[in-house]
């Protein structure tokens, strides 16, 4: 007799066919089925994660993987680097005052006998401290004014006139200006924070802008209606129904601008209103290193080739994660 398995959905059920393989009873071909109520609820398709799609399009692009290799170079560098630095680095040392670049002194020494190539990237650890606690704080501004003024079109005039007025004006002027008033007006105030407090304070007007033309553009989808008509408050409707939608773009704008306050902060000290001129940082370095461009170039070509590095590896993890956080590159 011929097993249930064997028989194909070609077989015809003749009485030869019964006759040949002894079937006495029909029901010996099928087999009773056990429904689980559950299966119904089984997905065939993998659960789809936002997260985890962005992070498949970022890691497959070319321009991403440069930017994080470059990006953990830099962090090492910045880290293990200023641990080999002299105790003594801001001291004085006559003998060797202008010192070409060599196998002991890789960037060569300024005209204080300093060691360039340890004052840069003791420099470039500052700077980025400063550019990152500056970025985040005019993204966390930014993000919640630019909400409230796209969720309350009423507010249009008054944020639209801070807009016009500050955008006017040439961040960077902007930037030493304030600098200037609160080196006057608060002498006391460690230098750090008075150049945080000049590149935030007005520095989240962009973000808040860009930030109000993309809720308005989902403020009135069929989910954020829904809410309102069930009495949601603005506040959960902000923070739960559009706060999360936009975030990706809040990522982005960060990874972007943090490039931006780097040559901020390293402007204002090349112009002397940010850091002072005894510390140790980026901008009073180029400065310096500006006096003695023609005669000694290895003094501004060393540390523009690291800001340069620092700005590019920013602009490019940038670039690369706002395209990976599109929503069109993904299924």
């Amino acid at each position: 007799m011929r097993k249930i398995d064997e028989y194909k959905i070609t077989d015809v059920l003749t009485p030869e066919l019964i006759q040949e393989n002894e079937i006495e009873n029909l029901d010996e071909l099928f087999v009773p089925v056990e429904l689980d109520e559950t299966e119904s609820e089984h997905l065939a398709a993998e659960p789809y994660s936002y997260w985890k799609s962005v992070f498949k399009v970022f890691i497959h692009k070319p321009s991403a993987i440069i930017a994080i290799i470059s990006f953990v170079l830099f962090l090492l560098a910045i880290i293990i680097i200023p641990l080999f630095a002299p105790e003594n680095i801001g001291d004085t040392f006559v003998e060797l005052k202008d010192q070409k670049p060599t196998l002991e002194h890789f960037f060569g020494t300024d005209v204080a006998g300093r060691d360039i190539f340890y004052m840069v990237f003791i420099g470039a650890k500052k700077s980025l401290i400063l550019a990152l606690i500056s970025s985040a704080i005019n993204i966390f501004i930014g993000t919640l004014l630019g909400l409230v003024w796209g969720f309350f079109r009423r507010l249009d005039p008054i944020f639209i006139e801070i807009y016009n007025l500050i955008s006017n004006i040439p961040s960077l002027l902007l930037y030493m200006l304030l600098a200037q008033i609160f080196a006057a007006v608060f002498p006391m105030v460690p230098v750090e924070v008075r150049l945080i407090v000049s590149l935030t304070i007005l520095g989240w007007v962009g973000i808040a802008l860009f930030i109000r033309n993309q809720t308005i553009i989902i403020t009135n989808r069929e989910y954020n209606i829904a809410s309102k008509t069930l009495g949601s408050s603005p506040m959960r409707i902000m923070m739960k129904n559009l706060l999360p939608y936009i975030m990706a773009v809040v990522i982005t704008q960060l990874s972007l601008m943090i490039p931006g306050m780097i040559s901020s902060e390293v402007s204002l000290s090349f112009f002397g209103v940010g850091l002072p001129s005894n510390e140790v940082a980026l901008g009073v370095i180029l400065n310096q290193g500006v006096t003695k461009a023609t005669t000694h170039p290895w003094q501004l070509l060393y540390p523009g080739i690291i800001l340069a590095w620092i700005i590019f590896t920013f602009y490019l993890l940038g670039l690369a994660l706002s395209d990976a956080l599109d929503p069109k590159k993904h299924r």
